[in-house]
C-alpha cells in the first residue's frame, strides 16, 4: 500500500508528522501490530475507528516485534530480510528502514529504553541467547548478560534504570533484574517451579513486578499471575488463585496501575479480565465464545485492544474498560498480533 504525501513538521522539540488529515504529534488514536501467515508476516498501523490501515514494511519473509519509540516517532523490529533476523528501525510513516544490528546471529525482540535513547534485545551471536543493549542508532553495543544458560525477554523499569529479564542460569526459569550497565543482577524469584515464561511486566510506579507462574501447580494444575516487590522480589503474591491456566498480555497493568489485564481459561475459553491491582473484583470483559487474548491498554486507560478470532479469523478489537463496548477494528482474515497503542 502506498503512503499519502508526508509533511514533517517541527516545532521547538516536537516532530508531528501527517497522515492525510490526521496530526500525528497530537493523535494517539493508532494502533500498532504485526500480521502475517506462515512465514509471511508484516507490520501494521491501524486507527482505533478502524476507518484506516497502512503497511509500514514489504521486503522480507517475515517483519516481526514491532516496538513503538517512547516518542511514536520511531518503530524497532525484527526482519529476516538479510538472511537471518535482525533488528531494524524505520520512521512511523515505514520509511527509512534500517538494519542497526548487521550480526549472522539471530537478534530478536527490541524493548525501547524510556527516553528512546537505547534499545535493548536478545541474540544468540556469542553462541547462546544474551542479553545486548545498543544506541538507538545501533552504535555502542554492550553485552548485558555473561552466561552459559538462555537469557531473553528484557523489560525497561519506568525510570529507566534496570531491566528485567528471564534466565535459566540457576536451572530454571527465574526473574532478574540489573542495573543498565550490566551489574548487580538479582535473581528476584527463587523458586524451583518456572516462574519465566516472558510474561512479566512493571507497574507503572516501577514497584512491582506482575508474572506467570506455576509454582501453585500441584495445588490447582495451573499457570497463576502473581505479583512481587520489584527491588528484591519479596512480598510474592497469588493473584488469580484458578484451577485454569492464566495468561498475560504484553502489557497488563492499566495506566494508572490501579488494574491488571489478562487472560484467563476459567470460563472454559480465552476471555480478557480486569482486576485490581490486588487481585479484587475479577470481571470478564470480552464475553464471547471464541479465543480472546493480548490485551494491551489504551494510553487513557478507558479502552482494551486484543485479538480474537470471533468473527473466525484473527482480528482486532477493542473494547471498553467497563465491558459494556466491543467494536471490531480490522478485517484483513489473517493471523495478529503484538499490539501497540501510539504512546
Amino acid at each position: 500500500m502506498m503512503f499519502r504525501k508526508l509533511c514533517l513538521i517541527s516545532l521547538g522539540s516536537l516532530l508531528m508528522v501527517s497522515f492525510g488529515s490526521v496530526s500525528w504529534g497530537a493523535d494517539r488514536s493508532w494502533l500498532l501490530y504485526e500480521s502475517g501467515q506462515g512465514d509471511q508476516w508484516q507490520i501494521y498501523l491501524a486507527r482505533k475507528d478502524g476507518k484506516e490501515v497502512k503497511r509500514l514494511t514489504d521486503q522480507g519473509k517475515e517483519n516481526r516485534y514491532p516496538a513503538w519509540s517512547p516518542d511514536g516517532n520511531h518503530v524497532a523490529f525484527v526482519s529476516n530480510r538479510d538472511g537471518n533476523q535482525e533488528i531494524y528501525v524505520m520512521d512511523v510513516t515505514g520509511e527509512n528502514q534500517v538494519n542497526l544490528t548487521h550480526s549472522p546471529g539471530q537478534d530478536s525482540t527490541p524493548a525501547w529504553s524510556m527516553d528512546g535513547s537505547k534499545l535493548a534485545f536478545v541474540s544468540d551471536r556469542d553462541g547462546n541467547q544474551e542479553i545486548y543493549v545498543m544506541d538507538a542508532h545501533g552504535g555502542h553495543l554492550t553485552r548485558m548478560t555473561q552466561n552459559d544458560a538462555r537469557d531473553y525477554s528484557p523489560d525497561w523499569s519506568p525510570d529507566g534504570k534496570r531491566l528485567a529479564f528471564v534466565s535459566r542460569r540457576d536451572g530454571n526459569y527465574e526473574i532478574y533484574t540489573m542495573a543498565t550497565d550490566g551489574s548487580d543482577q538479582k535473581n528476584l524469584t527463587h523458586n524451583p517451579s518456572e516462574d519465566g515464561r516472558g510474561d512479566h511486566s512493571w507497574s507503572p510506579d516501577g514497584k512491582t513486578i506482575a508474572w506467570i507462574t506455576d509454582r501453585d501447580m500441584n495445588r490447582d494444575a495451573n499457570w497463576e499471575i502473581y505479583t512481587m516487590n520489584s527491588d528484591d522480589g519479596s512480598g510474592p503474591r497469588n493473584l488469580t488463585r484458578s484451577k485454569s491456566e492464566e495468561r498475560m498480555g504484553m502489557a497488563v497493568w492499566s495506566p494508572s496501575g490501579s488494574e491488571i489485564a489478562f487472560v484467563s481459561f476459567r470460563d472454559g475459553n480465552g476471555e480478557v479480565y480486569i482486576m485490581d491491582r490486588d487481585g479484587g473484583r475479577i470481571r470478564n470483559v470480552s464475553k464471547n465464545a471464541a479465543y480472546d487474548r493480548e490485551p494491551m491498554w489504551s494510553p487513557d486507560g478507558r479502552s482494551i485492544a486484543f485479538v480474537s478470532d470471533r468473527s473466525g479469523h484473527d482480528e482486532i478489537y477493542l473494547v471498553s474498560s467497563d465491558g459494556t463496548e466491543i467494536k471490531q477494528v480490522t478485517s484483513t482474515q489473517t493471523e495478529k498480533g503484538r499490539i501497540q497503542w501510539k504512546p
